[in-house]
């Protein structure tokens, strides 16, 4: 069941090339799981303001405390951009304590 459903920001242009991340983030405690949702609920609000962003998703394997996501990006410097700014850079600092090893997979 997806936490949060794709969400499409503009319409994909025949022929461009796109950035796209997916990642999976498990979470050491079960206890972290509503924290992190609501975490993800102001990142997805950052989400719906970025310069560059095409469409994203959340989905959660809650009995694994596992999360993974989806985006897609105009460019390498769009999703750059998003990373190193707040809100999104602040809850990756607070939550990296509670996180087992994440995987990133950029296409």
């Amino acid at each position: 069941m997806p936490a949060l459903p794709w969400a499409p920001r503009r319409a994909v242009e025949p022929g461009r090339t796109y950035v796209a991340m997916a990642s999976r983030l498990p979470l050491k405690r079960r206890r972290s799981i509503p924290g992190f949702l609501r975490d993800a609920l102001a990142i997805r609000r950052q989400l719906a303001r970025a310069d560059g962003m095409v469409g994203y998703a959340l989905d959660a394997e809650l009995a694994r405390k596992t999360f993974w996501t989806f985006s897609v990006w105009e460019d390498q410097a769009s999703l750059d951009a998003f990373a190193s700014s707040d809100p999104h850079q602040a809850i990756i600092r607070r939550l990296r304590p509670l996180m087992g090893p994440t995987r990133f997979e950029f296409f």
